[in-house]
């Protein structure tokens, strides 16, 4: 490579970089399964000895010791107890780590990956689980469909949302009252014409966020034909989440159920107490 080459690729990469505000990267992928390949993919790409840490939207996190693409320990679990490097064998070792890997990609996305120095030096004899053996261990783990929710910044218009069927009626309604909990504002109105119904929070009258009777109409009458064109089936119930570049400040959550729209401000941080909402009102049990 010519200086000149070198001299291009440095002004290139200093042009088009972005600070980034947390430590924190996402780990891109709409389904399970890609994302799932993108943390085995970490794992293969990490050389030097990391702490990596793995959180989905909800909270759940899988932090892992990982040094020559091998996993050499493990932190923290989603749910019960950690692998015992010492006591059990690689082959068994090489599954749960598998079944780990699987359930942190099956969690709510964003799933979002902090790399950090170890706590400790490893040991000489620390040989650990290759990213092979996972990977392998892999295959035999089937992962759960996904229902996708759009994540877009609060400057880009609305994509499109696949959709979880859902006959119950008043979904908009649940989730305005589900939001409670977690809704820095929140507000209720007819899908057709946008009255305004309830609101709640910053979003009450008076309130800095109180969004005026001519806003909801022309929000209701857009989201309406968003839907049209981007669904089969607009009265299928829709969930559209917005949050802002970087994923600090303010996010903002629209359910459509066809009949009415509700939309709650929330801390962008919040979002996986969206998906839960979200995944508890459409679920079998919803």
């Amino acid at each position: 490579m010519m200086d000149t080459d070198i001299l291009e690729m440095l002004d290139e990469i200093g042009r088009s970089s972005v600070a980034r505000l947390s430590p924190a990267v996402t780990v891109l992928g709409e389904t399970a399964s890609i994302r799932r390949e993108k943390v085995l993919r970490t794992i293969r790409g990490t050389i030097l000895p990391r702490r990596l840490e793995f959180t989905a939207a909800n909270g759940d996190c899988l932090a892992i010791e990982v040094n020559s693409s091998r996993v050499t320990d493990v932190f923290r679990v989603q749910s019960g107890v950690a692998p015992d490097f010492e006591t059990e064998s690689r082959e068994d070792l090489a599954g749960r780590l598998a079944h780990l890997v699987s359930d942190i990609a099956s969690a709510p996305a964003p799933l979002e990956l902090v790399s950090l120095q170890p706590d400790t030096m490893l040991e000489v004899d620390d040989v650990g689980i290759t990213f092979s053996e996972i990977e392998a261990a892999c295959e035999g783990i089937e992962l759960p469909a996904d229902h996708v929710i759009s994540i877009v910044a609060n400057d880009d218009a609305p994509e499109e949302v696949e959709i979880r069927e859902n006959t119950q009626d008043g979904l908009a309604n649940s989730f305005y009252e589900g939001a409670e909990r977690f809704a820095q504002g929140r507000v209720l109105a007819q899908a057709s014409g946008g009255a305004a119904l309830r609101s709640d929070g910053t979003c009450a009258q008076d309130e800095p966020l109180h969004p005026e009777q001519d806003l909801l109409t022309r929000f209701a009458r857009d989201l309406t034909g968003w839907s049209s064109d981007s669904v089969s089936d607009p009265d299928q119930p829709q969930l559209i989440v917005m949050r802002p570049s970087g994923g600090k400040g303010a996010g903002l959550a629209i359910l459509r159920d066809g009949e009415q729209f509700a939309m709650a401000v929330h801390e962008a941080r919040k979002l996986g107490s969206v998906v839960n909402l979200w995944a508890a009102l459409t679920g079998p049990d919803g």
